[in-house]
């Protein structure tokens, strides 16, 4: 098992997976959501971010899925290169 005290750096790989798995469950259920209560304003400004397509359409889901894997790798990368860069100088 790591001693994370004396090793205080994250898994860029893990932090992208998980970066992009909690994107893609957020997506499908603001997705879900705008199908289910078409109404309901909420969550087509999230959908939003990831496609243009209308919520109903297969496209919408394919899009909104692969960019929230490629934005969660690049998020989740990005978070544990500048806490690796932080935590190697002691903060």
């Amino acid at each position: 098992m790591t001693d994370i005290v004396n090793r205080r750096t994250l898994s860029m790989l893990g932090l992208a997976i998980a970066a992009s798995v909690a994107l893609i469950v957020l997506f499908v259920l603001c997705a879900l959501v705008g199908v289910l209560f078409p109404s309901l304003q909420v969550t087509h400004a999230w959908v939003g971010l990831f496609t243009l397509a209308p919520v109903t359409s297969p496209q919408a889901w394919l899009e909104g899925i692969f960019f929230s894997l490629a934005f969660g790798i690049v998020a989740g990368s990005i978070v544990a290169a500048v806490h690796n860069a932080v935590a190697a100088r002691g903060l």
